[in-house]
């Protein structure tokens, strides 16, 4: 806790602890005297710490700050200490014990993802890309291929979005059709008729 508090101190200001420094003469005293000023004052810390957040957490613009700036940062910081030796296996071991140790968690977490729209979108690509469709913009594809409603070839209306299919070939990659499944099956069984 008090390693989170002192790292939050950091975060939030440099400048509070050059003034620290400055106060102290050393930056050893300084973490000295935020760890002892912290070991003083922890229930006040804390209850600093809980309504700051708590306000921070609310603030739907300061959270979109927020995102945008952890996107960045990783995007610039995590290659570079990526590439640094003995760091790749830290953060494989760090991920591989977060997740055996939080199992239940990121199952629920993932089941609730996928299965908004943002999430159902992203693993559809994923999918289309593993059975080989090509193409350059597949988020265009994706808009609209959820909103067809009707089968390419014969015109039926689809029951559900399981009887929507991306007929594509197989050799090229390249996509042909929003069709039903029927119509998918049957120009499948002519191409390998043909071949």
């Amino acid at each position: 806790m008090i390693s989170e508090f002192i790292f939050y101190l950091k975060k939030k200001s440099l400048l509070y602890t050059q003034i620290i420094h400055k106060m102290t003469r050393s930056i050893e005293e300084a973490r000295a005297y935020q760890r002892n000023y912290y070991k003083e004052n922890k229930a006040k810390c804390q209850a600093y710490q809980r309504e700051y957040q708590e306000k921070y957490r609310n603030d739907e613009e300061a959270m979109a700050k927020k995102r945008e700036y952890m996107k960045n940062y990783n995007k610039t910081y995590m290659p570079i200490w990526l590439s640094k030796e003995g760091n790749k296996e830290k953060r494989k071991e760090y991920v591989r014990k977060y997740q055996s140790k939080n199992k239940e968690k990121l199952k629920v977490y993932s089941k609730n993802y996928y299965s908004k729209p943002k999430g159902k979108k992203i693993m559809r690509i994923a999918n289309w890309r593993q059975i080989g469709i090509e193409d350059e913009d597949l988020d265009l594809v994706y808009e609209i291929y959820v909103k067809e409603t009707k089968c390419w070839i014969c015109d039926k209306k689809f029951k559900n979005a399981r009887e929507r299919h991306l007929d594509h070939c197989h050799t090229t990659g390249e996509i042909r059709y929003i069709c039903c499944r029927d119509c998918n099956l049957h120009i499948l069984t002519n191409n390998q008729d043909k071949e």
